[in-house]
């Protein structure tokens, strides 16, 4: 069942702004090109919604700090500043998430925080969509989130952070979250890596 694209977060602090700025979001979009094209990142024909999601770290400031892919965006193959956000603070426990930009952020963003926040050495999250790589993943005994802990909650958010468990960079695959994995590292390039190389052995 394809359970993606429904935001799950307290969404009343969103403060609406035009387009961000190109440097914030550019260097992450390159990256984001290439996952489309491999079916990484986009849309469910039939369901029409959305899968995948990118982040990276901009500064701490008490908390992380991060551009993100807003909400509903996988279905473009190019995105401009109109579909990144700003996530400018949250609250894990209480599901909260303070926010700026043209559109909300992805439904996936408090995972993302959790990310950030179990190490501080990590400046980038992927979070892609591939049946085989999924299945390939959860066969292979990787880290992986309870098949009973669904996506967007802080459930999950709790359970990232606790595989993570101190290390700056890996790949986790989210069994309750048809198709889902997550890479986390100390670089952009870093991270697109892990994805690639997932891709390259079980695709």
């Amino acid at each position: 069942m394809i359970d993606d694209g429904v935001i799950k977060y307290d969404r009343s602090n969103f403060t609406h702004s035009g387009p961000l700025k190109e440097e914030l979001w550019s260097e992450l979009e390159n990256w984001r090109v290439k996952l489309f094209k491999l079916n990484l990142i986009g849309e469910y024909p039939k369901e029409k919604v959305g899968f995948g999601n990118l982040s990276k770290l901009l500064n701490w400031d008490k908390q992380a700090n991060f551009i993100i892919t807003g909400t509903q965006t996988g279905k473009y193959p190019n995105l401009t500043g109109e579909h990144y956000t700003l996530v400018d603070g949250y609250d894990l426990k209480e599901m909260k998430l303070s926010q700026v930009g043209p559109l909300e952020a992805s439904s996936e963003a408090l995972t993302h925080a959790a990310v950030y926040e179990s190490n501080k050495e990590i400046t980038t999250v992927f979070h892609i969509h591939n049946t085989a790589i999924w299945e390939k993943m959860i066969q292979g005994n990787y880290d992986a989130t309870p098949k009973e802990v669904p996506y967007g909650t802080q459930e999950m958010a709790n359970c990232v952070g606790t595989l993570i468990n101190g290390r700056s960079s890996g790949v986790i695959v989210m069994k309750g979250h048809q198709d889902g994995v997550i890479a986390y590292a100390k670089s952009l390039n870093e991270c697109g890596k892990l994805i690639l190389e997932l891709a390259d052995k079980y695709l």
